[in-house]
Order: structure tokens, then sequence, then C-alpha cells
């Protein structure tokens, strides 16, 4: 799989929240990587999209939408 930047999610994270979301700070709880939405690893070729830590591979954040609704999930966000 080709990772993307988080830019990627652009679009949807502004339809979602109104605002820009790259420029949003994050800290890992796998590594405590500080970082911005911008800098993420992420992966659009499943169900989903799914954004990952550059340096230690953690699960970030995970975005799902079904039927016009949006589900997201930020297990390894601080």
């Amino acid at each position: 799989m080709q990772a993307l930047d988080g830019n990627a999610m652009a679009g949807v994270m502004h339809d979602l929240f109104a605002r820009d979301m790259t420029t949003m700070g994050y800290r890992c709880t796998g590594c405590g990587k500080t970082g911005v939405v911008a800098e993420m690893a992420v992966y659009m070729s499943g169900p989903g999209t799914v954004a990952r830590c550059r340096d230690c591979d953690t699960i970030l954040l995970m975005l799902t939408e079904r039927r016009g609704m949006y589900c997201i999930d930020a297990p390894g966000l601080a």
C-alpha cells in the first residue's frame, strides 16, 4: 500500500469539522511523537481511511463512512 500524507483527508475532515484540520496538532500514544495531521501516513485503499504514525506505525485515526454517516476513532491520539 502506498502511504499518502494527511492532506489526503483534508476534504472529508473539513466537511466534518468545518475547518482545516490538517494543521491540528497531535501526540502519538505509541512513541510520543508530536506533529500535525498533514504529516500522518494515510492509507485509503481499504474500506475506510487509516492514519498511522510515521515513526512507530501506531494507528492514530480511523475514518469510515456508511450510508452518509461518518465514524471517527482516534485510538492512538493523545
